[in-house]
């Protein structure tokens, strides 16, 4: 390999550059002939024209497309996209028309109407009662057919009460008539009392056939003796009853007095019969240790009255048993009790004479048997407090 001096290797380096140069001058001519305007076979010239003949079938095509769009959404044509839409709406509402028109025979309402005409006749001849084979009428006949049942059966029914009622009133006027009469009355009101006294743990006694402390005298058909949980355990009242048209209250004041006389009693109870009691004579009424009370013995809301009267004696005998001091208070609720008991006792007493006007006072009466024993209830939950009050007062002493 020839080495060359340095001249040499400058005279080649600029032979060299020069000959780059021209390359490249040739070059840069090349390139910016293909992107001159000037130059029709250049590439800017060929692409411009690409572009407007592009454009100009771009514009053709457009219009043609818009064209066709508006031939579609047009009326004119007949086959066109609106004007095929618009006949089948035609079409539709037509149908519609038709269907629920009644003029036409098989349109969906007159066949709707039809199967409507159709139940209302079926209606109208299984509801009248002018078709003897109608349902209605089967059912008008049955029950016809169970209402005449049912009037039979309730003929009968009042038809045997009634018997049962003649009878039932036939044996009463006939113990009324009878001078066993009083003893029955008797026999009933020292029944309903040995048995209250019994639940209040008392003893109660049938004294009628028995003489007492006066000679011959059997006066008093029955004593209580109140029980060992009592306040005043011992302590004896007596109980005198009479179905007897002649006895008044004086009468009566006077037998209940003999009647504690003879049965050693503190307190005394005489009980009238309803049917024969003295005229315009309270419920309940008390003259000090004398109790005298209106008891019907066919009526068992009457004995709320019997068993009020019987605690109101239990109540005396438990006061005239005490005398203590410290028993004031006590003695002041048992007498306050039996003030509201004659209270409610009056108010009872009205029901005598609005019974007499059932039908125009029911109402009346009704509310004021209510408020009555609810009253009385409440008075003799206070008697037996303060009785029992008295008793523990007793046993601590």
């Amino acid at each position: 390999m020839k080495i060359l001096n340095p001249k040499e290797a400058d005279g080649f380096l600029q032979v060299l550059r020069q000959s780059i140069a021209d390359q490249l001058d040739a070059e840069r001519n090349t390139i910016l002939s293909e992107f001159s305007l000037d130059n029709k076979d250049g590439a800017l010239s060929r692409l411009i024209s690409e572009l407007t003949l592009e454009s100009g079938r771009l514009k053709s095509n457009l219009a043609d497309e818009v064209q066709e769009v508006i031939k579609e959404f047009s009326l004119d044509e007949e086959d066109s996209a609106l004007s095929r839409l618009v006949r089948k709406v035609e079409t539709a509402q037509q149908t519609i028309t038709r269907e629920f028109s009644l003029d036409e025979e098989g349109s969906a309402l007159s066949r709707l109407s039809q199967v409507v005409q159709t139940a209302k006749n079926a209606i109208d001849q299984h509801l009248t009662l002018d078709n003897d084979v109608s349902s209605l009428s089967r059912v008008r006949r049955e029950l016809i057919t169970i209402l005449d049942r049912h009037e039979e059966q309730a003929k009968s029914f009042q038809t045997d009460v009634t018997a049962t009622l003649e009878a039932m009133k036939a044996r009463k006027e006939e113990s009324f008539r009878s001078t066993a009469h009083g003893g029955v009355f008797e026999d009933l009101v020292v029944k309903l009392i040995c048995s209250e006294a019994q639940k209040s743990g008392d003893v109660g006694t049938a004294t009628g056939q028995m003489t007492g402390s006066l000679k011959y005298c059997k006066i008093g058909d029955a004593t209580v003796e109140l029980g060992p949980d009592c306040a005043a355990a011992g302590e004896k009242f007596v109980v005198e009853a009479k179905e007897d048209r002649s006895y008044d209250l004086n009468n009566a004041r006077s037998e209940i007095e003999t009647a504690r006389k003879n049965r050693e009693a503190t307190v005394g109870l005489f009980v009238f019969s309803k049917k024969t009691a003295p005229l315009g004579l309270q419920s309940l009424l008390r003259f000090g240790n004398d109790i005298f009370v209106v008891w019907d013995a066919d009526d068992l809301n009457s004995d709320i009255i019997l068993k009020t009267a019987m605690s109101l004696a239990k109540a005396l005998c438990v006061r005239q048993a005490q005398h203590h001091e410290t028993d004031t208070a006590d003695f002041k609720v048992i007498e306050n009790a039996i003030g509201e008991i004659e209270v409610e006792a009056r108010r009872l007493g009205n029901l005598k004479t609005w019974t007499e006007t059932i039908q125009s006072n029911s109402g009346k009466v009704l509310e004021e048997v209510r408020k009555m024993n609810d009253a009385l209830e409440r008075h003799l939950e206070t008697l037996k407090e303060s009785i029992a009050s008295l008793k523990r007062f007793t046993e601590k002493s």
